[in-house]
């Protein structure tokens, strides 16, 4: 009888390189990441893994991690000033310790799964590593037990779909490359759209760039860029040290920079994953000044998709925010979801049986597009990878 055991590692990489690569199979870059993750660390975040195996073989890594979420970071004004002294009178709702399954690097999170298993031992594995994970919950003493940033593919179990309270988090936007020239591209979009590129790709010939995966002489500079970046993003969470952008082209295939250079000054850097499936946009960071007087971010879009067309990948996969550019120039959008559940019956019961008047609330705060249980699980679509 094949045996199942359940634990908890405390590393986000809880397997090998081997046993990774085998449950986050290609074209997926999480299994080179887990190990990066968490040797450059993420300050404010306790990272760990629960590892369901089979006979000793890893079947199921759910990616953790925790942290004390103020809710008070996004908001301003007096709006900031409420929700502090909330926290300080029900801290478990405005200022909660979170237990998270899910990755903090700029992309939707991914459970890894050995893409052999019949439904009868997933769903068993599925049912310890939720009961570690409640266990786990009540160990710690955390507020809200949360899946970050899933979409569709996430492959979460209808245990979690169906009991857990849902937050429309950031779509993905998505462009597939069925064009074979940037002129065949603006001539696709709107007449406004298309009149609005050409005018921003007038100053093109100011901005030099150089693609390359050593980054070496200008990480202080990039680490700087990345900062500013997300200081200025209202809804940033987490900040990766100087390590992991140090050092990402050299663990995960593919990863590359565009660097955009300004009168000899690097004004901004786009950090992707290059590959023969798809271009994978993870961050765009600029000085905001030259950003905005070179139009960097529409010249980085423009010469993504140049380079998709050249080495003939199929999608380019624009990442999430800046939804009404990206929707400018043509992308469409893939949703995501945050799924909750507080451990409090009392507060969970309200989420449960009110979720539009939370969604008018968190609408209201200006925290999330929306919230509603009953918002249904976005379904694929024809094309969607």
């Amino acid at each position: 009888m094949n045996k199942l055991t359940c634990k908890c590692v405390p590393r986000l990489d809880g397997a090998s390189a081997v046993e990774l690569g085998r449950i986050f199979p290609e074209p997926s870059i999480t299994a080179p990441l887990l190990p990066l993750l968490q040797e450059s660390g993420i300050d404010g975040f306790n990272l760990r893994s629960i590892v369901v195996s089979k006979d000793d073989v890893p079947i199921l890594l759910l990616p953790l991690f925790e942290c004390l979420y103020d809710l008070s970071t996004f908001a301003k004004g007096w709006t900031k000033k409420s929700l502090k002294a909330a926290a300080s009178l029900i801290p478990s709702i405005f200022h909660p310790r979170i237990l998270g399954v899910g990755l903090l690097e700029g992309g939707w999170s991914e459970i890894g799964i050995d893409p052999h298993l019949d439904a009868v031992t997933l769903g068993a594995a599925w049912e310890a590593a939720l009961g570690a994970l409640q266990i786990l919950a009540t160990e710690s003493k955390s507020d809200v037990v949360a899946f970050y940033n899933f979409n569709h593919h996430g492959k979460l179990p209808d245990e979690v779909l169906e009991t857990f309270n849902r937050v429309p988090w950031l779509p993905c936007a998505r462009l597939p490359i069925t064009f074979n020239s940037l002129e065949e591209y603006l001539s696709r979009l709107s007449r406004a759209a298309r009149k609005d590129l050409r005018r921003k790709m007038r100053v093109s010939h100011e901005v030099r760039v150089v693609r390359s995966r050593n980054i070496s002489p200008f990480l202080d500079r990039i680490y700087k860029l990345y900062l500013e970046t997300v200081e200025r993003g209202p809804t940033a969470f987490g900040v990766h040290n100087r390590l992991f952008l140090e050092k990402i082209c050299e663990r995960v295939q593919g990863a590359e920079y565009m660097l955009y250079f300004v009168q000899d000054e690097l004004a901004a850097f786009n950090l992707l994953i290059v590959k023969q499936e798809a271009m994978v946009d993870k961050y765009f960071c600029m000085n905001y000044e030259l950003g905005r007087k070179y139009n960097l971010y529409v010249l980085s879009w423009l010469e993504n998709l140049r380079t998709c067309v050249e080495e003939k990948i199929p999608v380019y996969q624009a990442g999430q925010g800046a939804e009404k550019t990206k929707a400018h120039m043509g992308a469409t959008f893939i949703p995501s979801l945050i799924l909750f559940r507080h451990r409090r019956p009392v507060y969970d019961r309200f989420l449960f049986e009110q979720p539009a008047v939370i969604g008018r609330i968190i609408r209201y705060l200006g925290l999330w597009p929306g919230a509603d249980r009953s918002t249904p699980l976005p379904q694929s679509r024809i094309g969607d990878s």
